[in-house]
């Protein structure tokens, strides 16, 4: 009997998810292009961080380097054997509904053309933009039998090209440089009809000009690209700093080994063996015959043209009605805490604490960590202010966090050139908490002390598509155990003692454990006993046989789990008891909530931690209880909203992750029903 999924193979069938939303019908049509972009995208990232790293363990066995597999005994040449195959099923089914939803497009007047399809009309338009835009951006290299192909950036994306000369063959890269210039090009409208162009087709267009120095009888074009590992290497040379190794490391990313090749199809084949030979990928990289067009990632800014009917309408974030009757927050959250869910609610509640918090006078003190932060972050603008203002401020930031490190990079510098302290996370461990922490100090008064601790990033842009919570309180329980963690970041080589916090790696996998167990005593005690998470990711084996566990001696499971998933519901003497739902809509599910039962004295937190062995035992994690009656059960109705969606819920069987959830019970579609439950606490609010 099967009894756990592998964690990549699972994240494997969580991107069909996402691609089964891009089939959607009822889903608007340029929403439809977007989740083929985002498909792409979650795609991208999972070769150059998963499936590199099973390649170095495979690569590197002299060196030891191990992959973590929950399948005992399945090897990690089967493993890539499996993947491959279900990355080819599923490539088969983009290509066919990107072909599909491009045609569609054209019942509404919007027409895809290319190098050889362009109107006349618009050929002079091609041309002056051409040479007055973009010429100059154009790398092209050209390529003999000595020469190595320059090294080709991992995101980037590249024409492969051929030219027929009298006497030989001469081969070409050129550079599409989609850095500089919009993927798609709309032409000027002229009548009823809207044309766009990828903007290679217009490179393809101009291929006989940028080559005209060649005397060639035939020229080819065709698009590669190349996904390399993007494991940054940290060595030991205490002399650096971790700043300094960042930024070389970042440097060493963009040449990192190659991991798979992607190119079109239509590529004559002594051209693909040239390229290959090139690039030296060998057996074991993925080397994938695709489309005309790669990097589909960027479908997710393909353009709306104005058209509202073909993407979602756009909701109007709630304004908590409560803080805004007092006259600072800093009043507000002392007389009542909050919890607000984004993007429901409206996140510049945070935005401007912050900033209130920058310029007041009798602020003290502002903490915070710091994993992922916007380019232009307006949380970061407030840090710089309150440090010029003379406060003493303290950013803890994470250097590692994947994709983001150039970004935090550029931050640091700019926060440690202000005055603030920053504190470049934990040796051995990432900082993915997410907790701040603020006190204030009236004339002649004890501190104040507020704190703000959040299931999602710091990061006013993702907060308008990812689902989370942040829950501002002064409780004087949950306030110590935050100063603890930042204390344990000033002096990480002394162990704090937290009361309330569930804190990795010192104690989150323990006292999950024991509350599953007091689970299992309470329901055989007759009392009320029930476990219920909220994850993005389910992959700690322990974690999985002590729910099985639970399952095995008659307790309800309920899990909502977004994307990867180790565990196997509904089996019969395994898993029957467990019941798992995914949710896969507009907006992406990121909250972590774990509430269990107790007897009737529900336990509810609300976390920054997925259940996998790194987030437990490897990164600086905070899980917050909920104590307030009413904001508690906010956690547990929006909590059955999502496990209770029976038009984007998926039901998560042994058999299938893409069977719709389907009951006799009205509809309820949980990221609208959601929003829906907060207007009318805010109105019900409103009326007291």
């Amino acid at each position: 009997m099967k009894k756990y999924i592998n964690r990549d193979v699972s994240w494997l069938s969580f991107n069909a998810r996402v691609l089964q939303e891009a089939s959607d019908e009822t889903v608007p049509l340029l929403e439809r292009i977007r989740f083929l972009g985002i498909f792409s995208n979650n795609l991208d990232e999972f070769y150059s961080v998963r499936y590199s790293t099973i390649l170095r363990s495979i690569q590197f066995k002299h060196l030891h380097q191990v992959y973590d597999n929950i399948i005992a005994g399945q090897s990690n040449e089967e493993l890539i054997e499996e993947i491959n195959k279900i990355v080819n099923e599923q490539r088969i089914v983009y290509d066919n509904l990107h072909n599909k939803l491009f045609k569609e497009l054209e019942k509404h007047n919007i027409y895809v053309i290319d190098d050889k399809t362009i109107p006349e009309q618009y050929l002079e338009f091609i041309s002056e933009y051409f040479y007055k835009e973009f010429i100059h951006t154009v790398g092209v290299f050209i390529l003999d039998d000595i020469k190595l192909v320059p090294t080709l950036r991992d995101g980037s994306f590249y024409l492969a090209i051929k030219m027929q000369l009298a006497e030989k063959v001469q081969y070409a890269l050129l550079v599409v440089p989609t850095h500089l210039f919009p993927r798609f090009i709309v032409l000027p409208r002229e009548d009823e009809n809207t044309y766009v162009m990828y903007i290679e087709d217009i490179i393809r267009y101009h291929l006989k000009d940028i080559f005209k120095m060649f005397d060639f009888e035939t020229i080819e074009a065709h698009s590669i690209k190349i996904t390399r590992d993007s494991e940054l290497d940290f060595d030991n040379d205490l002399e650096h700093s971790l700043l300094e190794k960042v930024i070389h490391s970042l440097e060493n990313r963009k040449k990192g080994i190659p991991v798979r090749l992607v190119y079109d199809s239509d590529i004559a084949e002594d051209t693909l063996k040239f390229f290959l030979k090139k690039l030296r990928l060998d057996e074991y990289d993925s080397i994938n015959p695709g489309g005309k067009y790669h990097n589909k990632k960027d479908l997710m800014n393909f353009p709306t043209f104005d058209l509202p009917n073909l993407v979602y309408k756009k909701i109007k974030p709630i304004t908590l009605k409560s803080p805004t009757k007092y006259s600072s927050y800093f009043q507000a959250f002392s007389e009542k805490e909050e919890i607000m869910m984004a993007p429901y609610h409206d996140y510049s509640l945070l935005l401007k604490f912050l900033r209130e918090a920058a310029i007041d006078p009798k602020v003290t003190k502002i903490k915070i960590t710091i994993y992922r932060v916007a380019k232009d972050s307006q949380i970061m603008h407030s840090l710089v202010n309150a440090a010029l203002n003379g406060k003493e401020v303290t950013a803890v930031l994470e250097l590692r966090a994947r994709f983001d490190e150039s970004n935090n990079a550029m931050w640091s510098k700019k926060l440690q050139e202000a005055g603030v302290n920053v504190i470049f996370g934990v040796p051995g461990l990432k900082v993915h908490s997410k907790i701040g922490y603020i006190e204030r100090k009236p004339e002649g008064k004890l501190a104040q002390k507020y704190v703000f601790i959040s299931t999602g990033n710091f990061h006013a842009g993702t907060a308008r598509v990812y689902t989370d919570y942040t829950y501002f309180t002064t409780n004087v329980n949950i306030v110590n155990d935050v100063e603890q963690v930042f204390k344990f970041f000033d002096v990480n080589y002394l162990n704090q003692n937290y009361k309330h916090l569930l804190v990795s790696p010192f104690g989150t996998r323990k006292k999950i454990v024991k509350m599953i167990k007091r689970e299992i005593k309470n329901h055989q005690a007759g009392l009320p006993a029930e476990i219920n998470m909220k994850l993005n990711s389910l992959s700690d084996k322990e974690i999985i046989d002590l729910l099985y566990k639970a399952s095995q001696k008659g307790v309800t499971v309920r899990l909502v789990v977004r994307g990867i998933n180790s565990l196997i519901p509904g089996v019969e003497k395994l898993s029957e008891n467990i019941h798992c739902v995914s949710v896969i809509d507009k907006f992406l599910e990121h909250p972590r909530v774990y509430w269990f039962k107790d007897g009737g004295n529900d336990k509810v937190y609300i976390s920054s931690a997925d259940i996998m062995g790194r987030n437990l035992d490897h990164r600086v994690e905070v899980s917050c209880p909920i104590y307030d009656t009413d904001l508690k059960q906010i956690i547990i109705d929006t909590f059955n909203l999502s496990f209770n969606d029976n038009v984007k819920g998926r039901k998560i069987t042994a058999e299938s992750s893409l069977t719709y959830q389907k009951n006799n019970l009205p509809p309820n579609r949980s990221q609208y029903t959601t929003y829906e439950y907060f207007k009318q606490l805010n109105n019900k609010e409103n009326e007291d």
